[in-house]
């Protein structure tokens, strides 16, 4: 029988928080000081919306929006999608898949106690030989996962030999001669 771990045991603490009302140029800027990938905003101390990277991308990237003039509430992800700290890694995966969500906060009594990512989600559910759920969450990120083609460039300068070489390939982003690739330095 498997063990239901609690989300509490995986969750981050403490939740980067930025209120509803601060442009989305400040809100970005404390995302890439802090090193996250979403923010929780709050009104108050209630958890209300979060912001994450693709909510800058679709909402003020891509509609060139000026992110000075733009107040995080206006672009925010809402209503929260959470669960409870008591809630299984089982649960949480489940509640991620249905909504089609990667973050979760955790939430107790209306107040903001935690975060828990896919990521979180993978390490915790590893180690408890859960891979259903592993599956799951793979599958859910399958359209994000980019493969890049090799390409052909008729002539220029090998990256690793550094020689002229008139077929060059893009080999995990670098571009290489037929010796190098072949492994024939």
């Amino acid at each position: 029988m498997e063990t239901e771990v609690p989300v509490r045991d995986i969750m981050t603490r403490p939740v980067i928080t930025v209120d509803a009302e601060i442009d989305v140029l400040s809100a970005a800027k404390k995302m890439g000081s802090a090193n996250v990938g979403s923010l929780i905003i709050v009104s108050g101390d209630e958890p209300i919306g979060i912001l994450t990277e693709r909510d800058l991308v679709k909402k003020i990237v891509a509609q060139a929006a000026d992110p000075k003039s733009v107040k995080v509430g206006n672009v925010m992800s809402a209503p929260l999608v959470a669960v409870t700290p008591d809630a299984s890694i089982r649960e949480a995966a489940g509640v991620m898949l249905k909504s089609g969500v990667k973050r979760l906060p955790v939430i107790q009594n209306g107040r903001l106690v935690g975060i828990i990512t896919d990521t979180d989600l993978v390490s915790g559910s590893s180690s408890l030989g859960l891979s259903d759920i592993l599956s799951h969450l793979m599958e859910m990120h399958r359209d994000s996962i980019h493969f890049e083609e090799p390409r052909e460039v008729v002539r220029g300068i090998c990256e690793v030999c550094g020689q002229l070489s008139d077929s060059l390939v893009s080999v995990n982003g670098e571009l290489l001669c037929w010796s190098c690739r072949d492994g024939n330095r």
